[in-house]
């Protein structure tokens, strides 16, 4: 036990906390640019992971340069910004429609995950679906304390109630998404967190960072 140690992933695969060196090497091996470190506790590590504001605007601003996509939010601008957290979106032409939903970190705009496209479906499920999984993720990673940021009200409000209260009737084409759906009201009603869900102040901030662009 006296040689346990933590491992802050600050770029790589998935960054984040992780308690062994197996599962840090997954996140760094090969990966241009990797940034890690090893702590002696939970708490260093924690530490490390959220920086002081300065580190973070260092690393956002060097990582966004090379990215070559859509400008970041000017957090500087916004100190109120939690930037050590995680922005969701859904994207749906149509409604009902083609929908997707991603998850991207704050910090640095890199893509967490993405799901879909889904061929009938709205865009409220996919807001909904985009909290939940990030919920899930961050469990996994063991990083209770990070927040997720959603410009879905009422995707907020079906996560409270750990129910999707979408009105679309299943068919042959969404199926498979309502299937999905009912798996995350199961992982809602079976596990809990204490990651706050922050709505994005769109209309001072901007889009959120998770925004799909499409507008």
């Amino acid at each position: 036990m006296g040689n346990f140690k933590w491992y802050v992933v600050w770029v790589g695969d998935q960054p984040g906390i992780y308690d062994s060196w197996e599962e840090c090497k997954l996140q760094v091996d090969r990966y241009p640019g990797a940034r890690y470190k090893s702590y002696k506790t939970r708490k260093e590590a924690i530490e490390a992971f959220r920086g002081d504001p300065s580190q973070q605007m260092g690393l956002l601003r060097s990582i966004a340069s090379g990215l070559g996509e859509r400008p970041v939010v000017n957090y500087e601008a916004f100190p109120e910004i939690n930037v050590c957290s995680l922005a969701v979106d859904a994207a749906c032409s149509g409604n009902p429609g083609v929908m997707e939903y991603r998850g991207v970190w704050v910090a640095t705009g890199e893509e967490v995950f993405r799901k879909g496209p889904f061929p009938h479906a709205t865009n409220n499920i996919g807001e909904f679906l985009a909290i939940v999984h990030g919920l899930a993720l961050l469990q996994k990673m063991r990083l209770p304390d990070m927040p997720i940021y959603s410009d879905s009200r009422t995707a907020q409000a079906w996560v409270r109630d750990r129910h999707c209260k979408t009105t679309l009737q299943r068919n042959s084409r969404n199926a498979a998404l309502l299937d999905i759906v009912a798996r995350a009201e199961a992982w809602l009603a079976n596990n809990t967190y204490r990651n706050r869900i922050i709505k994005w102040n769109t209309e001072e901030w901007g889009e959120i960072p998770a925004d799909f662009g499409r507008k």
